[in-house]
């Protein structure tokens, strides 16, 4: 190769360089390949396609729902309380409870009545002296914080003295019975319900206590009758 040849040719090499540098100091960027392309499309959404969709969250229910739920949980539930000293009101309640499939609730007093309690013809036992003493409340240690989730509730008791025994106005004035309706039963040798219904609506009057009934010695058929009076 002949001396000019060879300066040409280093010229043309020495003004590429020049002009590849000039584009790098500009900033502009080298092509990508077809891969890198390629690539990059495949990885970048088109704006037609549509976005995964998310889960639908859960809506809560409304005031109505709710309401209509709670009435579903409290409507119709039944209680049959009971206070019975000697069983025999007891057996009353049972028959109660399995004719009106209630839930059966037994007032029990902290202090258990002994025979020498009742001993009637003894003036100083201690059932003649809670019903000498009109403020007379004998202690409970049933649980009835619940009360207030039933809609019917059956009081049954004994007859102390013509009326109910003082422990039944302690349960009426521990507990919530507002919303309930309350129907009254007792057993008993002689005396009637009555006096024991009048008593307790009127130490109690915002309780709703509609009626009573004496079942002593009743049987089921008798109960059954009485319940469906009720209707």
């Amino acid at each position: 190769m002949t001396t000019r040849k060879k300066l040409m040719l280093l010229f043309l090499l020495t003004s590429f360089a020049f002009t590849a540098c000039s584009k790098a100091s500009a900033g502009v960027a080298p092509e990508k390949t077809a891969a890198q392309t390629a690539a990059l499309q495949e990885a970048a959404p088109s704006s037609s396609q549509e976005a995964e969709p998310t889960e639908a969250l859960p809506t809560s229910s409304g005031p109505e729902e709710s309401s209509r739920s709670n009435e579903q949980k409290s409507a119709g539930r039944t209680a049959v309380v009971y206070f019975s000293a000697t069983g025999t009101t007891a057996e009353i309640a049972r028959l109660i409870a399995e004719e009106t499939g209630a839930d059966l609730l037994e007032i029990v007093p902290e202090t258990a009545y002994t025979s020498e309690d009742l001993n009637y013809h003894d003036d100083n036992c201690r059932a003649n002296r809670e019903m000498n003493d009109d403020t007379a409340r004998p202690a409970i240690s049933s649980d009835f914080s619940h009360l207030s989730e039933y809609s019917v509730i059956y009081v049954g008791h004994p007859i102390w003295w013509g009326t109910a025994p003082r422990i039944i106005q302690t349960f009426f004035e521990n507990c919530d019975l507002s919303q309930a309706t309350v129907y009254t039963f007792c057993t008993s040798g002689e005396s009637g319900i009555e006096q024991s219904v009048k008593d307790l609506q009127n130490l109690y009057p915002d309780v709703n206590i509609v009626s009573g009934k004496r079942l002593n010695g009743a049987s089921a058929a008798d109960v059954k009758s009485w319940i469906s009076s009720l209707d």
